[in-house]
């Protein structure tokens, strides 16, 4: 047997206690039951056993299996493959890559929605901090711990808690993929703490400051006519940008697709098409931009660009709108001085307020909510779950994008300038 300590520094003590071994057998340690010699001695041979046998994987996890059925181990293994051992960086580079990514090949493949643009934007996480923080750590070797210390790398860079969280799932869904293929024994991100969403609320305009940028004259006509539909429909700025001439009826929009740089034509985010209802005069501008775009093509974009096709970059819709604000702060700021009032009358600090191209959405659903229904308003908005999808019959949608309408005219006379002017 191999040599082992009776733990005693006295010389006729260890002799002692080596003789009760000998008679009544060698303490396991663990349960305190005795081992008699033979046992202890046949241990060491089936040990030596599997050093000198040639296992593969399977023989191994076979070995696993039945201590662990046998109730003496509880540990998580797997088969060593090679695909753990790869660096972790390298591993988070593949797995968000689109073209080379399994598991995004496998969501497409089941019908999942999966998107370039998501795609891109989590490769973009892994430059800016992810690949710094795990540098050679191996895949298999990443821990809980780690991703606590990412957890509080992220909190003191100051960066918002919905961006931590998607730093993180960034680590996290692709340590879960791995852990279900059978990649990792364990996956490491159980249990991890999600930050508490507190991200500042985006703003809306007030009705008088909603009409007193729609007042003023826009460098961009596009940037105008897609703020009147998105104030009027609800619709957001991507399913703005995909409108093409096929989507417009006699006072009906059909949001169809959204568009992504990236992705091109996709499903609207919810995946599902949806029809809003078409004030008159919004109807009007946009057949008056289709007249400005210079391609002649079967069924051209409201909102061209050089290219026939795509539409305009979404960073010149969003420009125009916000240099509509600043025109506005600039007159009033302007009357104001020659009133010599203490502060003008309209002041938009859209910046402190978080107000974006997609708080027009908010503004339409803020005002229709007032007048119809919020689930009504909800069915067209796009908003829907599919619980609440299934509460209507197909037959009711026409009468709710009507009645839908009739609201919208009635919220937003205030605002469009040429409805006022009627």
């Amino acid at each position: 047997m191999p040599a082992r300590s009776t733990g005693e520094t006295d010389r006729g003590e260890a002799e002692f206690k080596a003789k009760l071994w000998l008679a009544n057998g060698i303490p396991t340690g663990k349960t305190g039951k005795p081992r008699s010699i033979g046992e202890a001695a046949t241990i060491e041979s089936i040990i030596r056993s599997i050093g000198k046998a040639e296992l593969n994987a399977d023989d191994a996890m076979r070995i696993i299996d039945k201590l662990k059925s046998m109730g003496l181990i509880d540990i998580a293994a797997v088969k060593n493959t090679g695909r753990g051992a790869v660096p972790f960086v390298k591993f988070l580079e593949t797995f968000w890559d689109y073209t080379k990514s399994d598991y995004i090949q496998d969501k497409l493949a089941h019908g999942y929605r999966f998107t370039r643009r998501y795609a891109r934007e989590c490769q973009k996480r892994l430059s800016r901090c992810i690949n710094s923080f795990f540098g050679d750590k191996k895949l298999n070797a990443v821990t809980a711990d780690d991703l606590k210390q990412l957890s509080i790398l992220l909190t003191d860079r100051g960066l918002s808690t919905s961006t931590k969280n998607l730093y993180l799932l960034t680590c996290c869904t692709p340590l879960k993929w791995a852990f279900e293929q059978k990649i990792i024994p364990s996956d490491p991100s159980i249990g991890l703490t999600k930050f508490s969403i507190t991200n500042k609320e985006r703003g809306i305009l007030t009705e008088a400051e909603a009409a007193a940028v729609f007042a003023i004259d826009w460098k961009d006509k596009r940037a105008f006519v897609a703020s009147l539909v998105a104030v009027t429909t609800g619709a957001r700025q991507g399913e703005c940008l995909a409108l093409r001439k096929s989507d417009i009826g006699t006072n009906t929009l059909n949001i169809a697709h959204s568009y992504s740089y990236l992705d091109g034509l996709k499903c609207p985010k919810n995946g599902k098409k949806r029809t809003v209802p078409l004030l008159p005069e919004v109807r009007l501008a946009l057949l008056d931009l289709l007249q400005d775009n210079p391609h002649k093509v079967d069924d051209p974009f409201f909102f061209f660009s050089l290219l026939p096709d795509r539409p305009v970059d979404p960073k010149v819709i969003l420009k125009g709108f916000k240099k509509a604000m600043e025109t506005v702060n600039e007159n009033y700021r302007e009357a104001a001085e020659k009133a010599k009032l203490e502060k003008p009358e309209i002041f938009i600090d859209y910046k402190a307020r978080n107000i974006d191209f997609h708080s027009w959405r908010h503004y339409f659903c803020s005002k229709i909510t007032e007048i119809i229904d919020g689930e009504k308003a909800a069915r067209v908005t796009g908003h829907l779950t599919e619980a609440v999808f299934k509460k209507y019959a197909d037959h009711k949608e026409a009468k709710n994008i009507q009645e839908v309408g009739k609201a919208a005219a009635q919220a937003f006379g205030n605002v469009l300038p040429f409805r006022k002017a009627v």
